[in-house]
């Protein structure tokens, strides 16, 4: 049964799925305490200030969410023993979108944070149980634990010892052990994570982002990919929709994958598209060019379809192609590729989500 003092616990939301998650979460009215790595409660607080007016235009919009300077990489989250059982016992939902996301870091680096901050973050759902809290906990993931996958990528999946590509793919994947040890728990698998359904606004241009800025402004002069390997986006509406989802039914536990599926296009479908967006013509694709993007290399060599099935059962249903690659390309226009602020809409009833 809810109580009066429940909260929502939230990491990363200084990130981009983090924010949104909480622009969701304050938007239904639920109360949050966001975990934000700062030097003291105050300076976290500023910090989602400042996420909040770059998001919304509107610092207030998070005057009533709880703001604590935590750290995934220390024991206790860095907090004081008696704060930390406090937010335990409230803790009726734990989600957790804090992590490293890139692709370069060193093994124990991102190990650090990805695993055994994880674990802290299953530890303080654990600790919520002992003292009478629901400790709910949803985490994201991501669908590249299935590695160096062919055919089709499972929820049910991947392999025990997958290929991967990069120290965050494998870390991601050794995070989802340590959450299937916690009974209940549900993890969210997105693909790559792009702009949303409705404008195409996202406040991260990673990714995808630098590969299709050189694409359709002309610094490469081939598509430096496989023509029919596979590029999976996914909204992060979406993402946040699965997330909610979840929130709203306890019931609902082990992996959702976040994806296109099948509707998924080839690389050469994809620079097509944006090129023709673009008002570009058409290039060859050329595999062996793939080092020209850096560290996004891997990401143009994928072969797996990964499988869309229960995110289906929450509501959400993958977008065609030929509809996402003009949102994304007009936003990232008029953001000039992240160096102009585009504001969203403020949350509805924000301010009233006191914690």
């Amino acid at each position: 049964m809810a109580r009066e003092d429940d909260v929502t616990v939230l990491t990363g939301a200084t990130g981009f799925v983090g924010s949104l998650v909480l622009e969701r979460l304050l938007a239904r009215g639920d109360r949050v305490a966001a975990l934000v790595r700062a030097r003291d409660d105050a300076d976290a607080r500023r910090r989602l200030e400042q996420l909040a007016e770059a998001t919304w235009g509107d610092a207030t919009v998070v005057a009533g969410v709880q703001v604590l300077a935590a750290d995934v990489e220390r024991d206790g989250l860095g907090l004081a023993p008696d704060a930390y059982d406090a937010l335990a016992e409230r803790a009726a939902a734990v989600v957790h979108c804090a992590a490293s996301i890139r692709f370069d870091l060193s093994l124990d680096d991102a190990h650090a944070i990805n695993v055994a901050g994880t674990e802290r973050i299953v530890a303080l759902a654990e600790r919520a149980r002992e003292r009478g809290a629901a400790g709910r906990l949803v985490h994201v993931s991501t669908a590249y634990v299935h590695g160096r996958a062919d055919g089709l990528a499972r929820e049910t999946g991947p392999a025990p010892t997958p290929a991967f590509r990069n120290t965050y793919e494998k870390t991601k994947h050794r995070a989802e052990r340590v959450v299937e040890r916690l009974d209940g728990a549900a993890i969210v698998r997105p693909s790559i994570v792009v702009g949303d359904t409705r404008t195409g606004w996202t406040s991260s241009f990673n990714v995808v982002y630098p590969p299709l800025r050189a694409l359709v402004s002309g610094v490469l002069d081939v598509v430096p990919a496989p023509a029919g390997a596979i590029l999976d986006l996914v909204p992060v509406d979406h993402v946040v929709e699965v997330v909610a989802g979840l929130l709203d039914d306890p019931a609902q536990t082990g992996v959702v994958q976040v994806v296109s599926g099948e509707l998924a296009p080839t690389m050469e479908q994809f620079a097509r598209l944006s090129l023709e967006h673009a008002g570009r013509p058409m290039m060859e694709c050329v595999p062996t060019a793939a080092d020209q993007i850096g560290v996004y290399a891997p990401y143009v060599d994928v072969w797996a379809r990964f499988e869309f099935a229960r995110a289906g059962q929450l509501g959400v249903r993958p977008v065609p192609i030929e509809r996402l690659v003009p949102l994304l390309l007009d936003h990232a226009a008029a953001a000039r590729w992240g160096r102009t602020r585009v504001l969203r809409s403020s949350p509805v009833g924000a301010a009233s989500a006191a914690a």
